[in-house]
Formats: C-alpha cells, sequence, structure tokens
C-alpha cells in the first residue's frame, strides 16, 4: 500500500487534470476506493485548482475594469484638454484683432497650462500619474514664472523658482521617491537623494537672493544662520538614518538636541556676526515682551530634556527585555 500511495500521488495531479492515461485512470480509481489519505489529497488538489481559477478569473476581471476606466479618464482628460483651448483661441483672435503685442496671450496660455498639468495630465497618464503630475506642474509654474517676469522686466525669476523647487522637493520630493521609476532607479538611498536635493535648492535659492540683494550684509550674515541648522538637519537625518540604536533611544537623543540647539542658536549665531547676546534669563513668573523669549526658551530646553531622557530610558528598558 505504501507504494502503491506513493505512485498514485505521483499520479493525482495528472488525475486531477483529467490528463492520464486510462489505465492509469482505472489504476487511481481503484486505489481511491480504498484509501482515505489519498482521497482527501485529491479533494484538497482540486480546491487548491478552483481557488487558483478563481482568482485568475478575478484578476482578469479587475484588470478589464481598470483598462476600462482607464480608457474612460482618457477620454475626459482629452475633452478637458479641448475645452482648454476655448480661451486660448479667443484670447489669441482677441489679441490679434485688437493689434496688441501677444505677450499678455502668452501668460493666459502659461496659465492654462499650469491649471491643465493639475487636471488633464491625472486622466491622461496611465501610470505613474503623481510623477507626471508633480513634473508637469513644477515645469508647467516656472514657465509662467518666466513670461511674467519677462513680460514685467522683472528680474526675480531665480529668486521664485529656487524657492518654489526649495518648497516643492521639501514637501513632495518624499513621496516622489517612493513612486516605482524613482524606487527602482534609486534603490535603498532615498533619504539621502531627498536631503541632497533639498540641500541643493536651499543654496540655489540663498544664492539668488545674493545675486538679487547685492548686499555685502547679506553675504556675511546669511551663511553663519544658515550653515549651523543645516549642519544640525544633516546630523540628525545621518544619526536616525545609519546608527544602529534602538528606536525610541535615537528619539531621545534627538530631542535632546534639538532642544539644546533651541536654545543657545540665538546666542552663538549672534555672537559670530558680532551681535553678542547673554544667553536667556528664566523668569517663570514674569511673562513681558522682553521675557517672553527667555522663558519660552528654558521651556523648550526643559521640555526636550525630560522627554528625551523619558525616550532614552525607556529604549534601554525595551532593549533589555
Amino acid at each position: 500500500m505504501k507504494i502503491n500511495c506513493n505512485v498514485i500521488r505521483d499520479l493525482l495531479p495528472l488525475y486531477a487534470d483529467q490528463i492520464c492515461s486510462n489505465e492509469s485512470k482505472e489504476l487511481v480509481d481503484e486505489h481511491l476506493a480504498q484509501c482515505r489519505d489519498c482521497s482527501a489529497l485529491l479533494q484538497q488538489i482540486q480546491n487548491t485548482e478552483i481557488e487558483t481559477d478563481l482568482k485568475t478569473e478575478a484578476d482578469n476581471v479587475l484588470h478589464h475594469q481598470a483598462d476600462f476606466f482607464k480608457r474612460k479618464s482618457a477620454v475626459i482628460g482629452t475633452a478637458i484638454a479641448g475645452i482648454f483651448m476655448i480661451p486660448i483661441l479667443v484670447c489669441l483672435i482677441v489679441n490679434l484683432a485688437t493689434g496688441a503685442a501677444l505677450d499678455w496671450f502668452f501668460i493666459v496660455l502659461a496659465s492654462l497650462i499650469v491649471a491643465a498639468s493639475l487636471i488633464v495630465v491625472p486622466l491622461v497618464m496611465p501610470e505613474n500619474k503623481f510623477l507626471w503630475t508633480l513634473g508637469t506642474f513644477t515645469s508647467s509654474l516656472l514657465l509662467l514664472f518666466g513670461v511674467i517676469c519677462i513680460y514685467t522686466h522683472g528680474k526675480w525669476f531665480f529668486i521664485a523658482s529656487s524657492s518654489v523647487l526649495l518648497g516643492f522637493s521639501v514637501c513632495f520630493l518624499p513621496f516622489a521617491v517612493c513612486t516605482r521609476p524613482l524606487k527602482t532607479l534609486i534603490g535603498n538611498q532615498k533619504g539621502l537623494v531627498v536631503m541632497t536635493s533639498s540641500t541643493l535648492f536651499f543654496g540655489l535659492m540663498m544664492l539668488s537672493i545674493g545675486l538679487y540683494t547685492k548686499s555685502s550684509d547679506f553675504r556675511r550674515i546669511a551663511p553663519v544662520i544658515s550653515l549651523p541648522i543645516l549642519a544640525l538637519i544633516w546630523l540628525l537625518f545621518l544619526f536616525i538614518r545609519y546608527t544602529k540604536i534602538e528606536a525610541l533611544v535615537k528619539a531621545g537623543i534627538c530631542t535632546s538636541i534639538i532642544g539644546a540647539f533651541s536654545f543657545f542658536a540665538d546666542s552663538l549665531i549672534n555672537t559670530w556676526i558680532g551681535n553678542k547676546t547673554p544667553l536667556p534669563v528664566f523668569r517663570p513668573f514674569i511673562w513681558r515682551i522682553n521675557t517672553i523669549d527667555g522663558n519660552v526658551k528654558w521651556l523648550i530646553l526643559i521640555g526636550c530634556s525630560i522627554a528625551g531622557i523619558v525616550l532614552i530610558v525607556s529604549g534601554i528598558i525595551k532593549r533589555t527585555k
């Protein structure tokens, strides 16, 4: 019976799919009539095949529905894009009919492109909608800045553009690097890419402001204020990302560092730029204009220190247990 069971179990997948020979089928039928274990195994194989078929059918239905909605979204997006063409044509005709220059027409055109990047692009693009929307919106917004800057003969384009790029990199780049194309390209260095990009955009913004203002005071003071903050941010990032310490201990150390930085930063930075400032004085029972700043800094220092100690102790206890 043991040998027969082994042979029968080898034949059961073929038997379940009804692709074995008649002789094998008769042998399996005869054995199944006497062996409960092999009968149960056959039932399990058949149930698994049914589940697989149902899953395949469900996947096909979902895929068909997804294709249907993609086609419908593309049609709606194309229709909306056609609607956007109406004001563009009207403005062009009016502009030409009145003999005016086409400068304000390009402002209208760039504005509608910005709107289309937020409305049409998500409907038309079949995949990676967020990435395409973010890219087209950023590009169209910079285009709008450029057109308005040329029309007004301004010199603020680089300040506005670099500021927008910095804001977008801080708010949206952490989500963009988690999309499939960038995630595949970057791998496990998403945080490093976001930090590096934001730092570069910050430097570009500060450089643009310096070139625009042409102020010697700005060039002297801005690095002294900016670099310590950037150093703190990078220190926290590298410590959190690349040190193998219990998470609560990391949180406690970072909280304590932020509290200390908030307390000492003003005094140290003012001293570096030549305006020596004493450390804040704590007067918890006197809240006036000249005491609020010191009291708040002391409360931040005390609160962050207590929270840091609690987190560190909790992390040590957790790791010990």
